[in-house]
């Protein structure tokens, strides 16, 4: 029963009240009427504007707020792009985060929805500092926050760019990291997708000797030497040309398939990291592949 019907009756009970008193007063012996008593109702919260607040799990989240929260994060984002770019000289990228922000304006859980930035450690540091920030409380139960922002590349040369199928052939040949990568997707549904820079492999310098001396002496220690000593015992064998080893990943970024797959991600990266890949040839790649 609404408070608006409470008081007619409340009214109705004082007439009755009155009249009974009068008829006690003549002599009369008529009890008074009963009345119902109201009906206990549940106190409806009241939202901050007064209006009523219905409890659900996705609320409303004032929006301008909330750029506002991400404009004044900026040169703390800038922070973590730089010292990605300290350890990764042509880190870029784009990325979408998702964060499920709570009725007291913490980040309960959060994870990148596309990433191509292609370091882990960058996107880790992005992730700490939206769990570390107080957001604008939502109304009425928890909130989604979606947001896309990224670093376009520098002055430095362009990484070149590789199709996935480099590091899935890669990947395929190397048994043991194929079946850690399917460990770390054990009851996933969906693909991370991923995104790496991979560096010239490491080669090897050409030994032999340093300068001939063409009495016999073409065995010098000398490293990278190219002539051998005319008429040396040696000088014939003394120089030995480099050899390539192949690339290897230099950072590895992922974007989980949704929220059940996000703490998995480390997982997908310790996999990948030691799979011997092709090189390059004599600057990174990058590349981004699904599994």
């Amino acid at each position: 029963m609404s408070v608006s019907t409470r008081r007619p009756i409340v009214r109705t009970f004082a007439l009755f009240a009155g009249a009974s008193l009068a008829a006690v007063a003549c002599g009369g012996s008529t009890p008074p009427p009963k009345t119902e008593e109201p009906a206990y109702e549940e106190p409806v919260r009241k939202a901050p504007s007064g209006g009523p607040m219905i409890e659900q799990e996705l609320g409303s989240i004032d929006q301008r707020a909330v750029e506002r929260k991400f404009e004044a994060l900026q040169s703390k984002l800038e922070v973590c792009h730089t010292r990605g770019r300290d350890r990764v000289e042509y880190l870029a990228g784009d990325v979408k985060v998702f964060l499920r922000v709570g009725k007291d304006g913490k980040v309960r859980y959060s994870w990148f929805e596309e990433s191509t930035l292609g370091d882990r450690e960058t996107e880790k540091c992005i992730l700490d500092l939206f769990s570390a920030t107080e957001w604008p409380k939502p109304q009425g139960g928890e909130a989604e926050v979606r947001n896309g922002f990224g670093w376009p590349g520098g002055s430095e040369r362009a990484p070149t760019s590789w199709g996935p199928e480099k590091v899935i052939g890669a990947l395929d040949d190397d048994k043991d990291a194929k079946k850690a990568v399917e460990r770390c997707k054990s009851g996933v549904t969906g693909d991370f997708n991923v995104t790496a820079y991979v560096e010239p492999g490491e080669v090897e310098g050409e030994q032999g000797a340093g300068q001939g001396n063409g009495n016999g002496n073409g065995n010098g220690p000398g490293k990278g030497g190219k002539n051998p000593g005319k008429g040396g015992k040696n000088g014939a064998n003394a120089t030995k040309s480099g050899a390539e080893h192949g690339g290897r990943f230099k950072a590895i970024g992922v974007a989980p398939p949704g929220k059940e797959a996000a703490d998995k991600v480390d997982c997908i990266v310790d996999a990948l990291k030691s799979v011997p890949l092709p090189s390059p040839g004599s600057y990174a790649a990058k590349v981004t592949f699904a599994l």
